[in-house]
């Protein structure tokens, strides 16, 4: 391949976890935004990519279905130059016109009702953890907030038995992350993958066993047996698309929410007033949230492959090419958010694109905003002040901004 000096400027390899610790490579993102061309990454064991990295080009990307397909790899670690075994049955590697039908089956099941009837249940499962750490005073927030509240709604959303909860959420948490335990070294693109693939494969047959034989120990208001239940215009889920879309809703739902509010946290902890500007009105809780999605966004890429020749960002493009869209730098982009790299917790308007935008806008978003606002207003009623004791401690990943720990202490009100 044939590219140019702009193309040929030094950059971090993006595909290397280790250059997302301490934290994301802003700078590099922000330099990449100023180039007439995209950058391009060549890789000796995996497909090559160009970096997408400003926001209307992110949105063109994920608007066009049609020139960039979401069937050959969503992850930098697992795009391999083929078709993905779940294109077609899972819906977020699925393109139109299966898309369409898949979404309607899926958005069927999951309803604004249904949702309603899960508010109180998430509710009382933030209010029991805020009321725990407040008693604490001093605690990890990972351990002790960020990481039960969504393990605790994934349960409850997915109608799963409580005592399988706990290792559902493991297993997602290493399928997405591609490492087993927090405090790893940076793996290398094989072990991820190795790891990645045990942990699909292990929440998969989870699945496999309880859908066909303990389907009794479902909660029958839970999304697995609605899935399994869902009919419309005579059309249902094959078992295939059943397991894969449990499998997705189980492994997307986890580590993102617990990520933002974690990062969320620690946000509000050294913004200087921040905590009591929130505290004197809710009613600023939603956009405070917005803030935090744009700021650390938890799925910090997603991969798309070229169908058609195209040109984007000054650089022509070819079928087969590879484009990672970093949705970390386009929310960063100073074209269309004001002082990109400060914490506003009031900032109006936020076209952030962390739920991505067009026919993948994320199903979970909804429950992902619930989630959130329910931890903070518990807490907010319940926290006087809330001061870091430690910096982020992120897990390496291309993906999801991980992390690992956060000390934080809280003040009773």
């Amino acid at each position: 391949m044939t590219t140019t000096d702009a193309q040929h400027t030094a950059f971090p390899d993006l595909a290397s976890p280790a250059q997302f610790v301490p934290e994301p490579p802003y700078r590099a993102w922000a330099a990449m935004r100023d180039l007439p061309e995209l950058p391009w990454q060549d890789r000796p064991d995996a497909p090559g990519f160009y970096s997408v990295t400003r926001h209307d080009h992110t949105r063109t990307v994920l608007r066009d279905v049609a020139t960039y397909s979401s069937e050959w790899g969503m992850t930098l670690d697992s795009t391999l130059g083929v078709r993905d075994p779940a294109a077609g049955l899972m819906i977020e590697l699925t393109d139109k016109p299966r898309h369409a039908r898949l979404r309607k089956l899926v958005t069927g099941a999951l309803t604004p009702q249904f949702v309603h009837s899960l508010t109180p249940v998430i509710e009382q499962h933030a209010r029991r953890l805020a009321e725990a750490a407040v008693r604490q005073g001093e605690v990890d927030a990972v351990s002790t907030l960020t990481a039960p509240m969504p393990r605790l709604a994934i349960g409850s959303i997915l109608g799963i038995p409580e005592e399988d909860r706990e290792g559902v959420a493991a297993m997602a948490s290493s399928a997405i992350t591609g490492t087993e335990a927090a405090g790893a070294a940076a793996p290398t693109l094989a072990e991820r993958r190795r790891c990645s693939e045990a942990a699909n494969n292990d929440l998969l047959m989870y699945f496999v066993e309880i859908i066909e034989g303990e389907p009794h120990r479902l909660d029958p208001n839970g999304m697995v047996r609605r899935l399994m239940d869902i009919e419309l215009d005579g059309e249902r889920l094959s078992t295939d698309e059943v397991l894969l879309n449990c499998l997705n809703l189980a492994i997307g739902g986890y580590e993102t929410t617990k990520n933002a509010v974690a990062a969320g946290l620690f946000r509000l902890a050294t913004t200087p007033g921040a905590w009591q500007w929130l505290r004197e009105d809710h009613g600023r809780i939603p956009a405070m949230i917005e803030e935090m999605l744009r700021f650390d966004t938890p799925a910090m890429h997603l991969i798309r492959t070229v169908t058609r020749p195209a040109v984007l960002g000054g650089t022509e493009l070819k079928e087969g090419d590879t484009v990672c869209v970093w949705l970390s730098a386009a929310n960063r982009d100073p074209l269309v958010f004001e002082a990109p790299d400060e914490f506003r917790p009031g900032r109006a308007p936020n076209d952030h694109l962390s739920f991505t935008i067009g026919p993948h806008f994320c199903l979970g978003a909804v429950l992902a905003r619930l989630e959130m606002r329910s931890l903070f207003t518990e807490l907010l009623a319940r926290v006087e002040s809330v001061e870091a004791r430690s910096e982020l401690v992120r897990r390496p990943s291309n993906f999801i901004a991980g992390i690992d720990r956060f000390d934080i202490a809280l003040r009773p009100a």
